[in-house]
């Protein structure tokens, strides 16, 4: 596999590696998992410090799971991911610069349409719309839907940046 931009990008292989290991569950449950850990499992983790803000407070970070999603067009080199019960979207990207021998991971501001909704359960769907570059954020309770992508959205101060938006839910 060449990563030279003859070949696959290494975001698209990294993209074929993760699509690879099988569907990302929401409740990061299998059918074939066991009932109870076993016994050399590793203690659970100790609790944040204490400066750490709580989960919902300003500048805390959002609580997971998450779900992610590509979406269907070939030319897109970009991943979503949706908090499952928030509803948040974020979107990432690789980017090599030129110039450079490594690329990197751009991820993308988050427009207040694409923020945490009412609390639910949220998952992320993809079209099969080749030309398609967002994605679906669904509500599996009330069946609201909204689509989302990154559109270039103006600055405080003149000209535009990137940002992840969303349609307003509909159903």
């Amino acid at each position: 596999m060449r990563l030279d931009g003859m070949g696959i990008g290494f975001g698209a292989a990294m993209l074929a590696l993760a699509l690879a290991a099988g569907p990302v569950l929401a409740q990061g449950t299998t059918d074939n998992a066991p009932a109870s850990p076993p016994a050399a499992a590793t203690p659970p983790a100790a609790s944040p410090p204490a400066t750490t803000p709580p989960a919902g407070a300003p500048g805390a970070p959002a609580a997971g799971p998450f779900v992610f999603a590509s979406p269907p067009s070939a030319q897109a080199n970009r991943i979503y991911s949706v908090n499952v019960r928030t509803g948040e979207v974020s979107a990432c990207q690789f980017e090599r610069p030129e110039g450079s021998l490594v690329g990197v991971t751009r991820c993308f501001r988050t427009d207040a349409s694409a923020g945490p909704r009412e609390p639910g359960p949220y998952d992320v769907v993809s079209t099969r719309y080749s030309g398609e570059t967002g994605i679906f954020r669904v509500n599996a309770q009330t069946g609201q839907m909204s689509v989302c992508y990154v559109r270039d959205m103006p600055k405080d101060g003149g000209g535009v940046e990137p940002a992840v938006v969303c349609t307003a839910p509909s159903r």
